[in-house]
């Protein structure tokens, strides 16, 4: 399980209270890649974001499993200091986010 005050903890256990289902913690790890490791060396199961599995492909070592009631939907935000100006790099990414990267996520 993610740290306490992480996000993807708290979606779980919000998940989890709603359909009424005690868990036990017996781990908690601070990062996506421990968490993948510890899954790996066969420490037990976990549940991640999809974004934190983009890079182990279909023939990875970690298997996704079909749970009734996932994936949890969650809500992302993009933030900026709003004092400052966006660098190219960062409106470029912005811009991506707002429209090619909204229709991929829907």
């Amino acid at each position: 399980m993610r740290e306490p005050g992480s996000g993807t903890r708290t979606a779980v256990e919000r998940f989890f209270t709603k359909n009424r289902v005690e868990i036990k913690v017996e781990m908690e790890i601070g990062s996506n890649e421990a968490i993948k490791q510890a899954v790996v060396g066969g420490l037990g199961i976990a549940v991640l974001s999809r974004h934190a599995l983009a890079l182990e492909g279909v023939n990875g070592p970690l298997t996704v499993l079909d749970v009734e009631g996932f994936p949890i939907q969650r809500h992302w935000y993009v933030i900026y200091p709003a004092s400052k100006q966006l660098s190219v790099v960062a409106q470029t990414f912005l811009d991506y986010l707002l429209n090619e990267g909204k229709q991929i996520a829907a």
